[in-house]
């Protein structure tokens, strides 16, 4: 609570108006990093100082003469880093079917999330330490290598590895494209911020489609080779751009050990039950040391990248941040294995299945915007019925997948639900992340958010993968695989509106 006869200085992001004081805190939201705007809000006597909404800046100035480029820049690199999040899961089964290897089809996805994690913890850091340009251009340079070997894989785990790759520079380049937009003047930032929200609610809706049609016209190859040309073109605009971009702190320190032990551990212990028993046992052990390793440096550190309650589910901050990790992991997770089930056992195109991915994401940013206008007890209400309405989903098209191919229409109408009700969840837990941890903590727990969502991911879709590993891909065994899958992915939603809720209440600690 502010003084009433001392009104706190602005910081980034806010604005006073009506008497309040609303601080945006732009996080990572939507599948795997679509941004979402946090308001916490705070009464406050209004002073001659406040800014009234009409000075803010049309959202024309984004491409006004000062920005133009560097907007373009920006928002050229959000497409490329974010594309792929959205559009190779429509084309795997076509790449099963193309290069075999059951074992590594969640790794696919995985290993690019993994990845990204160690990209995203670096990325700021590095850009304090050399600016904005530099770490810019090689991440696109990295990117565009990544995808180029994705391209020329002979082999599924040789994709796997070429998609970490990719996945690395693809978090560095979502980080750095927010750096340089957080470096804008408050009128201009917010309104660039919010079109940078757009862009990734386009892509959640086009790119699966665009994914399917691509797979469907020249062959999934296409959907890495494309970003080739894209990156270069894009590395002109940013060397044009970005080259006025200082270095600001040049003793800023990477956490590049943190993240790359925690992303070890990660893959080791969820890649361990897809593995051959000798392989399994040296996994589970490099995951197990990574995890300690891991522990043991982040109770020294002085910022960690997650706060060590998140793992029990410890109070406010930490109970929420868990709970972001099992809904965006029973969504995400069921979402990479939702295409294989609607083109290899329902027969159905890849464009059909990118649409169905379409439909959820688009309904992911209906849910946020609805989520946005509730307060009081509804958003504890709406925590739950996103986790129930997940559940829902999964448990319908496992039973589909017994019972045969009922009408496709019911698969949209279900998977437009579980959409919709992580869309409803996912925006009150990031609030509750920020709202119930100190002001000064605000910048972590944000990372910590588009960390947990990665991992959360990551870790249930191999979970999920070991499982259709274990069970098989022939014919005979597919349908009853998915089901499992699916089976699983319901009860992994249901954790957080039971015995994994958030423990919040009513009132923020800012009412």
């Amino acid at each position: 609570m502010i003084s009433k006869g001392r009104p706190a200085p602005l910081t980034v992001g806010d604005t006073k108006y009506g008497g309040a004081q609303r601080s945006l805190v732009t996080l990572g939201g939507g599948h795997n990093g679509a941004k979402v705007a946090l308001i916490r809000e705070e009464r406050v006597v209004a002073t001659p100082s406040a800014a009234p909404m009409s000075a803010r800046a049309p959202m024309s100035a984004v491409f006004s003469a000062p920005y133009r480029w560097t907007t373009i820049t920006i928002l050229s690199g959000t497409v490329i880093s974010s594309m792929d999040t959205y559009i190779v899961n429509t084309s795997m089964p076509r790449v099963l079917q193309d290069l075999g290897e059951p074992q590594f089809y969640a790794w696919v996805a995985s290993a690019f999330i993994l990845a990204q994690i160690v990209g995203l913890a670096i990325a700021g850091a590095w850009k304090d330490r050399a600016g904005l340009r530099l770490p810019f251009l090689i991440a696109l340079v990295g990117f565009g290598l990544g995808s180029l070997f994705c391209a020329v894989s002979p082999s599924m785990h040789v994709l796997v590895f070429s998609r970490a790759f990719q996945g690395l520079a693809g978090g560095a380049l979502s980080a750095l494209c927010f750096a340089a937009a957080a470096a804008y003047p408050e009128r201009i930032r917010l309104r660039m911020l919010a079109i940078i929200s757009g862009v990734w609610g386009i892509l959640a809706l086009g790119a699966p489609l665009l994914g399917g049609f691509i797979t469907d016209s020249v062959g999934w190859r296409w959907i890495f080779l494309v970003n080739v040309p894209v990156c270069a073109a894009v590395f002109a605009l940013g060397w044009f751009a970005l080259h006025n971009s200082s270095a600001s702190d040049v003793r800023r320190a990477l956490p590049l050990i943190r993240a790359v032990l925690l992303a070890i551990a990660v893959a080791g212990l969820t890649a361990a039950p897809s593995a051959p028993k000798e392989i399994a046992i040296g996994l589970l052990i490099v995951g197990a040391i990574a995890a300690v390793a891991y522990y043991r440096l982040e109770r020294r550190a002085t910022v960690a990248v997650i706060p060590t309650d998140t793992w029990v589910g410890r109070g406010p901050v930490g109970s929420s941040l868990r709970a972001i990790m099992f809904y965006t992991g029973s969504y995400t997770g069921a979402g990479v294995f939702l295409p294989l089930y609607l083109v290899q056992v329902r027969g159905e195109s890849t464009t059909a299945a990118g649409l169905v991915l379409s439909v959820g994401g688009f309904m992911w940013t209906v849910g946020s915007i609805y989520a946005a206008s509730r307060t009081g007890r509804w958003p504890i209400r709406l925590a739950i019925l996103g986790a129930l309405l997940i559940a829902l989903a999964c448990f319908s098209i496992a039973a589909q997948s017994v019972l045969g191919n009922l009408p496709l229409p019911l698969i949209y109408l279900t998977w437009a639900g579980a959409g919709f009700g992580v869309g409803l969840a996912m925006l009150h837990l990031t609030n509750w992340s920020i709202a119930y941890s100190p002001a000064s903590e605000s910048g972590v727990i944000s990372g910590a958010t588009q960390t947990m969502r990665m991992l959360g991911s990551a870790a249930v879709g191999a979970l999920m993968g070991a499982v259709l590993n274990a069970i098989g891909t022939d014919p005979d065994h597919l349908r009853l695989a998915i089901t499992a899958i699916f089976g699983l992915t319901g009860l992994i939603a249901l954790f957080p509106a039971t015995i994994g809720r958030p423990k919040v209440s009513a009132r923020l600690p800012s009412d």
